[in-house]
């Protein structure tokens, strides 16, 4: 049996999260081949086929005592991700995280929660802040900064951002 170089290379990615992420609870087939920073005092649970890219930059998890970050099935990491929980950062399936997202739950202000739903999509280099919700469809825009939360189905544009339905963009997409 000759095994395919993609074969080989999730295998090897596989046997590689094994150790990044030992001591977290991990799904099926998860998978990375870039450098993550593990940093482990609370409880970190990876649903089945999760994958961190690899990249010129190292993605970091960073789970505080008493916290807990979850990430639904299927859900995919580039490269230079942070994500930082002191209480609770909930990621959920099928969810696509560009390179250079921040995500924590605690800001200069407060600490709060911070939940992602199903399917949502965040662009390259975009920041979440403590306390938002971002509800299941959502697009978060390339270097936007969410300060509050984001309905389903909708795109969040800008610093701080603002809210647009999806079906406008679309829309003139399709006119141009």
């Amino acid at each position: 049996m000759i095994l395919g170089r993609d074969t080989l290379r999730r295998a090897y990615g596989i046997a590689r999260a094994r150790l990044l992420f030992r001591g977290c609870t991990l799904g099926h087939r998860v998978w990375a081949l870039g450098d993550v920073r593990v940093r482990r005092e609370g409880a970190i649970t990876l649903g089945n086929q999760v994958f961190f890219l690899e990249g010129p930059i190292a993605s970091e998890l960073i789970c505080h005592r008493g916290a807990h970050v979850r990430v639904g099935d299927q859900t995919g990491f580039n490269y230079g991700v942070s994500i930082e929980a002191h209480d609770s950062v909930e990621i959920g399936s099928r969810c696509l995280i560009a390179s250079m997202v921040r995500i924590t739950d605690r800001g200069a202000r407060r600490t709060a929660p911070v939940r992602i739903e199903d399917d949502v999509w965040i662009g390259h280099g975009a920041i979440l802040e403590p306390g938002v919700t971002i509800g299941k469809g959502a697009v978060v825009s390339a270097g936007s900064v969410v300060t509050t939360d984001v309905p389903a189905g909708r795109l969040a544009l800008g610093n701080p951002a603002r809210m647009l339905p999806l079906e406008t963009v679309t829309t003139s997409r399709e006119r141009a």
